[in-house]
């Protein structure tokens, strides 16, 4: 077995070593991955632009009057402006107003809610009164408001996905490469033997009849000119022809 000199037990090593470490950024990668898919995903694909409120309230009536309670949800910035709009004519500028409304009967309240950074956000909702009856009920965030949301999602999620498939590529091409490294840096420490693979063709193959009489199949060898071959009597025999056994 041939013998490693030092500069390529040096070299083995090393490439032990990198093989090792591009094998364990993968693993703990993956593993850190795993446990917080969401956190992750987040830092590859960050939002994009400055984040703004989404507008919602809750409203309780009894009879013609009812309360309403902002429940809006801010972004990147605190709201500084609400606008209601009650459906009736009426509106009111504070974050959570009461109104008393002149008949029985269904009205779309809006309320339009405005942050430091100028940015928007609409919720609408049916408020019904009667004058024998309590309701209550929640308004959401508008249609418009709605759609634009899912459009941004859409769109990050798009380019998530993109980020994922390099991710993966990344993480699948480092495992190939630590792994061969590694692969290489163990074979050049240790050799592995040479083995020698023969495939006998079907003309090398003859019927022989054994001891029963019955035929059987085998290989015969053969040799070319010049070289030597052995028979089972053990003598040499410098031929270029098919020798068989017990010849």
């Amino acid at each position: 077995m041939k013998q490693t000199s030092r500069y390529e037990r040096m070299w083995a090593t090393g490439l032990i070593v990198v093989g090792v470490a591009l094998l364990g950024v993968v693993f703990v990668s993956a593993f850190a991955i795993v446990r917080d898919p969401g956190g992750y995903y987040d830092e590859w694909v960050p939002a994009e632009g400055v984040e703004g409120p989404e507008a919602s309230f809750d409203w309780t009536s009894s009879g013609l009057d009812a309360e309403f309670t902002d429940a809006s949800s801010i972004g990147d910035a605190d709201i500084e402006r609400w606008v209601w709009d009650f459906g009736d004519g009426a509106d009111s500028t504070d974050p959570s107003p009461s109104h008393r409304f002149a008949e029985e009967g269904e009205f779309t309240v809006t309320l339009d809610v405005v942050d430091e950074n100028r940015l928007s956000s609409q919720a609408q909702g049916t408020v019904e009164v009667s004058t024998d009856a309590a309701n209550n009920g929640q308004g959401a965030i508008g249609l418009g408001d709605l759609a634009d949301k899912v459009t941004g999602t859409v769109e990050r999620a798009a380019k998530g996905g993109g980020v994922v498939v390099l991710v993966i590529a990344m993480f699948v091409v480092l495992t190939m490469i630590g792994g061969r490294l590694l692969r290489q840096g163990v074979r050049t420490l240790r050799p592995i033997p040479e083995r020698i693979s023969v495939k006998l063709r079907p003309k090398e193959l003859q019927l022989v009849m054994d001891e029963s009489g019955d035929e059987t199949q085998t290989a015969a060898p053969s040799v070319s000119p010049g070289e030597s071959t052995f028979v089972e009597t053990g003598e040499r025999v410098e031929t270029g022809e098919r020798v068989e056994p017990g010849v």
